[in-house]
């Protein structure tokens, strides 16, 4: 696994400060000291396993903020690790950030099924590493204090759907939001979608678009007069993390709004 963008640290004092340490289950250890040294600086400390059943029982031990799990491992791989994280009663709400080298978005949707909250391709950039786990801490933290939703905004952006992992059979499918939150978004597609299924989006702003993926969480059974369905969509991952950082921007920019100009 390589780092495909600049290795810049965190300062002591950033919003990485947290008292809980971060695990990476991954067989190689190339892979795992790659990422131990992205987050040197940090005020995270990062443990490794190689193997899925040592790191569930180094996570027990320990209790992780965050655990980063590889998908294509040997032996108990990590749809398997995942689904063991999230049964067992004191780990279950330990967030898990997916990751892997193949392209296939199968592994991805088997990552999500699993349990996974996030999930990120080899070769990881370590800016879409640190924002993805940063996200994931601080909503483990939210989910602990109250469950509360991410707030909706009212927004229309073009959105395009590239359903369907190999070129041969990708196709696009062009829709709207409704409305949009930090973990995902109210869509209108011309077609149904089935709960489950895996696609990248291409989010349509003005300022440039925003390309991320997506898992459709709920869809009407009926379309309505002008033929539009809707979708529930949950957001996976930004393809890159200045995409996070725009996005995030941009839910703010809504929110400062006056809510009847909204």
């Amino acid at each position: 696994m390589a780092i495909s963008d600049s290795m810049s640290k965190p300062s002591r004092g950033s919003d990485l400060k947290r008292d809980r340490p971060i695990l990476v289950i991954d067989d190689d250890p190339r892979s795992c000291d790659l990422i131990t040294g992205i987050f040197a600086g940090s005020e995270f400390e990062v443990l490794s396993a190689h193997d899925g059943p040592s790191g569930i029982e180094i996570a027990r031990v320990t209790q992780p903020a965050v655990i980063i799990l590889d998908m294509m491992m040997p032996g108990v791989d990590g749809v398997r690790t995942c689904q063991r994280l999230k049964r067992d009663p004191v780990l279950g709400d330990i967030p898990v950030v997916g990751f892997t080298a193949s392209t296939d978005l199968k592994y991805t949707e088997r990552a999500f099924r699993a349990g996974a909250e996030f999930f990120l391709s080899k070769p990881v950039r370590a800016a879409s590493l640190l924002h993805t786990v940063e996200l994931a801490v601080e909503g483990a933290k939210t989910r602990r204090r109250r469950p509360i939703p991410a707030p909706r905004f009212p927004a229309e952006i073009p959105v395009r759907c590239t359903v369907g992992g190999d070129t041969g059979t990708a196709r696009d499918v062009i829709g709207e939001t409704d409305n949009v939150s930090l973990g995902g978004l109210l869509l209108w597609l011309p077609e149904r979608l089935a709960s489950g299924t895996v696609f990248r989006l291409r989010l349509g702003f003005p300022k440039g678009p925003i390309h991320a993926e997506g898992v459709v969480v709920w869809q009407n059974l009926k379309p309505t007069n002008d033929g539009g369905i809707r979708h529930g969509i949950q957001l996976l991952r930004f393809v890159e993390g200045s995409e996070v950082v725009r996005y995030r921007r941009f839910l703010s920019q809504i929110a400062a709004y006056p809510a009847e100009l909204r």
